[in-house]
């Protein structure tokens, strides 16, 4: 058997099995939530506050208390002896061209987090781990190096100076130096993820397949086998710390994107780059990111999660040159429950938590709750600090994946075949499992709940010439011989109260038939409207 060290240690305490589920029979999972002007802080500041370290730190143990693990504490759920990895985002350092303030964790809350884990729990060894898009410093390769007043630097070596941080500074290096010298019996290290890639016996780089979950939920992505590190898949006790911001594929980034950075990019780059490429051209579906993201999860799922909320990015998550792309919240959350994490960070940066692909899938394989209302929010209430960022150009939300499907459309819907499609987009060359010849008739219907009477706009893309019908009732019908894209033809229309019927027929106008069809808000933006759920 194949078991890592996280795995042996549960054994050894005697556990039937890892729990399934991040919420008991009773009662909901718990997130606290922080902001600078919380009135049990011991000093609060207002929400545009520059803040110091020692009220970042009083945020961040404050949310970790309010966001109570079923183990009574954080210190109590870490075991004494356990080599605890805390998982910051440091994708990149200052000076490349896609860094800007609030691209990466800010190092305050690092620090609170780390200091936390310290003072607090019976830890053996406490590693900061991250895997950037810049060179370590005995990598030879001349690309992705970094050279900061003519020295070079990487990770633990880069001197943040004392702006970058407000009230912290220096490098990461000399932090956990620091620790070493107020804590003397604790092990305080780096990790640098991107040359950690598990390898096998002759020292080649080993492909693991995704473990499936206790349900039997497996990967997600185009190939199950990934390249992973020996830290995230050994280590006992994962704290991820990632910054919640806006991404132009994912939607968002917080949580569960934060795991892209353990990949290994001794093994994914390519010849003359230092990033990911091979994860994003062999492991996405359809273009989109989301399967990799929970795949990558599923070797160690947080233990528990810290989001700084201080400052973030808009419109994307690097430097897009835009003026305005940095927002100052001041929020910090913590809990134990990383899709409940990402749903409520969803919700504060003005998304519709439905539209997170990757919260789907990570609900699947029950990593957490993805429904805000199973979640108890503690601490400051979650809408007075709602806003909406600028999201992606070209955003949209999530398409109706589950439809019944014929290449018969005069039939009876109840004879029609049920379809679960992994991405946006049916095909109807795949769900016959033949070519379509120009003239084929096909149809799909699918079902929405509304709440109540709901004014919508209907986006559909597709190749070929369709007919919309809602509740029985033509809504669009166009010709499509252009480049597919979703969301091409855009229609207003409205629910009525419980469940309304989508039926779409096309026909293929050449050898391609395809068509998504999305509900977007009154906004017209790509946010599904809010109180709707597609059934199927």
């Amino acid at each position: 058997m194949d078991l890592n060290r996280r795995q042996l240690l549960f054994a050894a305490a005697g556990a039937a099995a890892l729990p399934t589920g991040l919420r008991g029979a009773t009662g909901h999972t718990r997130i606290g939530l922080v902001p600078s002007n919380f009135s049990k802080l011991r000093r609060p500041a207002p929400l545009d506050d520059p803040l110091d370290y020692e009220r970042v730190r009083d945020m961040v143990w404050t949310a970790i208390r309010l966001g109570t693990p079923r183990a009574g504490s954080l210190e109590a759920k870490i075991r004494p002896g356990s080599w605890v990895v805390i998982k910051p985002n440091i994708v990149g350092l200052r000076g490349r061209e896609f860094y800007r303030t609030g691209d990466i964790t800010d190092m305050r809350v690092t620090r609170a987090v780390l200091e936390y884990v310290a003072r607090f729990s019976k830890a053996g060894r406490i590693t900061l781990a991250e895997g950037g898009s810049y060179r370590r410093l005995s990598d030879p390769a001349p690309d992705n190096i970094i050279f900061q007043d003519g020295v070079r630097r990487d990770a633990m070596t880069f001197d943040w100076g004392p702006r970058e941080f407000p009230g912290t500074g220096g490098s990461f290096g000399g932090m956990l130096a620091e620790f070493r010298k107020e804590y003397p019996g604790r092990g305080f290290d780096y990790v640098d993820l991107s040359y950690d890639a598990v390898r096998d016996p002759s020292g080649r780089f080993r492909r693991i397949e995704v473990p499936k979950a206790a349900n039997g939920v497996g990967a997600f992505g185009a190939r199950p086998d990934y390249f992973v590190t020996n830290t995230i898949r050994n280590c006992d006790f994962l704290i991820t710390v990632p910054v919640m911001k806006v991404h132009l594929q994912s939607g968002i980034t917080c949580c569960l994107k934060n795991y892209v950075g353990t990949a290994p990019r001794e093994a994914y780059a390519v010849p003359g780059t230092f990033h990911n490429a091979q994860l994003h051209s062999g492991h996405s579906v359809e273009d989109r990111i989301d399967p990799f993201i929970v795949d990558l999860a599923a070797f160690h799922p947080p233990d528990y999660a810290v989001i700084d909320g201080l400052r973030g990015l808009q419109y994307q998550e690097h430097n897009c040159g835009i003026s305005d792309q940095l927002v100052q919240s001041n929020l910090v959350l913590a809990g134990e429950d990383p899709v409940a994490a990402d749903s409520l960070v969803s919700h504060l940066l003005g998304f519709n938590p439905w539209d997170m692909e990757f919260l789907h899938m990570a609900a699947k394989r029950e990593m957490g709750v993805r429904d805000l209302a199973m979640v108890d929010v503690v601490g400051a209430e979650p809408d007075p600090l709602r806003r909406r960022w600028a999201k992606p150009r070209h955003w949209f939300g999530r398409a109706n994946r589950s439809w019944r499907v014929t290449a018969h459309p005069e039939t009876p819907v109840e004879s029609w075949k049920p379809c679960e499609i992994p991405a946006d987009t049916l095909h109807f060359d795949r769900w016959s499992g033949k070519p379509v010849a120009p003239g084929a008739k096909f149809a799909a219907v699918t079902r929405v709940r509304s709440e109540g009477h709901t004014k919508a706009h209907l986006w559909i893309g597709a190749t070929g010439r369709f007919e919309a019908k809602l509740n029985g009732e033509r809504v669009l019908a166009e010709e499509s011989r252009t480049k597919y894209r979703g969301g091409q033809f855009q229609q207003a229309v409205e629910l009525k109260p419980g469940v309304n019927e989508l039926r779409v027929d096309l026909v293929a106008l050449d050898s391609q038939a395809r068509m998504s069809a999305y509900l977007i808000g009154p906004r017209n933006d790509g946010d599904t409207a809010e109180g709707i759920r597609w059934l199927g």
